[in-house]
């Protein structure tokens, strides 16, 4: 199974590349796949394929410069964090939901498509959040090995080479991937207060109290980047929602290695992917499924 490449237009206008992988018999949801910071929609594809095999309608889509959405030279984006939250990511929330009122709508957020997710506009449309390897990014929340090298990326090279080229040019230096100048500006100025984006953007706090849909966290305990603690601070701000938060370490699985990106990786459909699968389901009605199917 594979998606079909649409165009969605953005609340200001630009166009977004997206794919919509449809199932094959009756649609029990929809679900968006929410992007991590610099990774591609294609890399959420097999699992995207996945849940469709299984009954969801998936959209998955990059924002605005990144990726199958970019166009032109990445120094002349004006994008932030903000422009991707509410015009770009947000369009695709409602377009998704557009399509048949009565279904539920999730959001699968990995990283940072689930940090941001609670400011999206639309959040009230939310029947279900999946969180995946969402945690703070601030800098006592990082792997210690790494907080030494966060420093140097937030007090130096960020302000420094955003300016020169017009844009965080990562790929250059190994580090995250490019991005536009905007979004790595204000990431770094969440990076830098000690609560993350709840401290970092005024609204971030406000809408995790008021987030009304269930939430399931998934946290790894080999991850490289991030420690647990931060992902426990952001999933205890859901003050009002029902949180299903778990830690997974990789051996209860039986794997060596699941770390920030693993999960999305193709094989987990025998291991990880029936957690989120079955959450789903039941959340969705669990009309003719089976729990714990492979």
């Amino acid at each position: 199974m594979t998606g079909t490449r649409i165009s969605i237009n953005a609340h200001d206008g630009v166009r977004l590349a997206a794919y919509c992988h449809e199932p094959r018999g009756p649609v029990r949801a929809n679900v968006v796949i929410g992007p991590a910071m610099a990774v591609p929609q294609k890399f959420y594809a097999a699992f995207a394929d996945y849940l469709a095999e299984h009954g969801f309608r998936v959209w998955t889509f990059d924002y605005r410069d990144m990726a199958e959405s970019a166009v032109g030279p990445m120094r002349r984006s004006k994008a932030d964090i903000s422009a991707w939250l509410t015009n770009d990511y947000d369009a695709v929330i409602q377009q998704a939901g557009n399509g048949d009122c009565e279904l539920p709508l999730f959001v699968v957020g990995h990283s940072l498509g689930g940090q941001i997710a609670p400011l999206l506009p639309s959040a009230r449309r939310i029947a279900g959040l999946v969180n995946i390897a969402v945690g703070s990014g601030t800098v006592r929340h990082n792997q210690p090995r790494l907080q030494r090298s966060s420093r140097l990326l937030w007090y130096f090279l960020a302000p420094l080479l955003c300016p020169l080229f017009g844009y965080f040019p990562g790929r250059r230096i190994g580090v995250i991937g490019d991005l536009p100048a905007g979004v790595m500006m204000q990431w770094r100025r969440w990076c830098l207060t000690p609560e993350y984006l709840l401290t970092g953007e005024p609204a971030a706090r406000g809408a995790y109290a008021r987030a009304a849909y269930s939430v399931l966290g998934l946290t790894f305990g080999d991850d490289e980047l991030l420690l647990a603690a931060g992902s426990r601070m952001l999933h205890e701000a859901y003050t009002e929602a029902e949180v299903d938060y778990r830690e997974i370490e990789p051996e209860q699985f039986g794997l060596q290695r699941i770390g920030h990106f693993g999960f999305f990786k193709s094989g987990q459909e025998k291991f990880l992917w029936p957690l989120v699968r079955d959450w789903l389901h039941q959340r969705a009605g669990g009309v003719g499924v089976e729990i714990g199917a492979t």
